[in-house]
């Protein structure tokens, strides 16, 4: 993880998710928008990534289908072991705990067949 800091991704994430949901679009919108600045940006990031995405999405009362089906199949693939060098054990331990809450919160939500990310 050579241009972000552990925390720091979750910050920008959650800030920016913020600022596109003043923009009154609604809230599929501002996640949409998010997941999209964020994506590809290795492969340790990627997981911080989508448990940061899924840490909000499991705020929500419905969830778009695509999240729930492809944010906890992309954390199943998490290795801890894969992560050492790059965040501390601490951080790795964090992380662990994140990404756990966020499969069981998609597994329980309510899912959303709309495709759009406009209001509705």
């Amino acid at each position: 993880m050579k241009d972000w800091e552990y925390d720091e991704i979750f910050e920008v994430i959650n800030e920016d998710y913020n600022e596109y949901l003043t923009l009154n679009r609604g809230y599929r919108y501002a996640i949409a928008r998010t997941s999209d600045e964020y994506i590809n940006l290795g492969r340790i990031e990627d997981f911080i990534v989508d448990t940061a995405i899924g840490e909000i999405l499991i705020t929500h009362d419905k969830v778009f289908i695509g999240y729930v089906e492809g944010i906890p199949k992309r954390l199943g693939m998490f290795n801890p072991k894969e992560a050492e060098g790059e965040l501390t054990e601490e951080e790795i331990k964090d992380l662990l705990q994140r990404i756990n809450r966020v499969i069981d919160g998609l597994k329980n939500a309510e899912i959303d067949y709309n495709p759009s990310a406009e209001k509705s």
